[in-house]
């Protein structure tokens, strides 16, 4: 569900002011590329029309997402092309968690699920078995919301990721 009029079992003053500080919905996809070997780019809209990058990686035994947690960059990485883009915002965790949720959509990712393209997918069960935090942005100039992102994909409660397959990678 994308909002909070299908939770009837809490009042409706309740629901309209989560709807008025929370979203639901998932990034935009703009443009999804997948590769013969099932690797998956997808360039994503967020709700203020800026755009980031989330990569999926799938191998025979797990599968990687590469997710950003910033709308540019600061740093002048000489092997990275989004250091030649100038930073316009950090992401919230919950646009960091968006990116996730949204791979694991389009892969198929949850109980029952049907994948949208099944080429080149893991056929282990979880389809998503490792998290980098290594796309558009340094995460660490984004602390308070990777850590909060982190926290709710690795909660039993949320994402249930294993600590351990969260990895956050940074240039300094």
């Amino acid at each position: 569900a994308t909002d909070f009029s299908v939770m009837t079992d809490i009042a409706t003053q309740l629901r309209h002011a989560l709807a008025a500080r929370f979203t639901l919905a998932r990034p935009e996809i703009v443009t999804e590329q997948v590769s013969v070997d099932g690797t998956r780019k997808w360039l994503l809209r967020l709700n203020d029309g800026k755009e980031v990058e989330t990569v999926y990686i799938p191998e025979e035994d797990r599968g990687t997402l590469c997710v950003s947690s910033q709308v540019g960059c600061t740093l002048n990485c000489t092997f990275c092309h989004t250091g030649t883009q100038r930073l316009v915002r950090n992401l919230t965790a919950g646009e960091i968690v968006g990116q996730i949720m949204l791979a694991r959509d389009r892969i198929g990712d949850w109980p029952g699920a049907t994948p949208h393209d099944p080429r080149g997918l893991p056929t282990a069960e979880r389809k998503i078995t490792n998290v980098v935090l290594m796309g558009m942005g340094e995460p660490l100039y984004n602390f308070d919301n990777v850590r909060d992102a982190c926290a709710i994909a690795a909660d039993g409660e949320g994402l249930s990721i294993s600590k351990r397959r969260i990895t956050l990678s940074t240039s300094g």
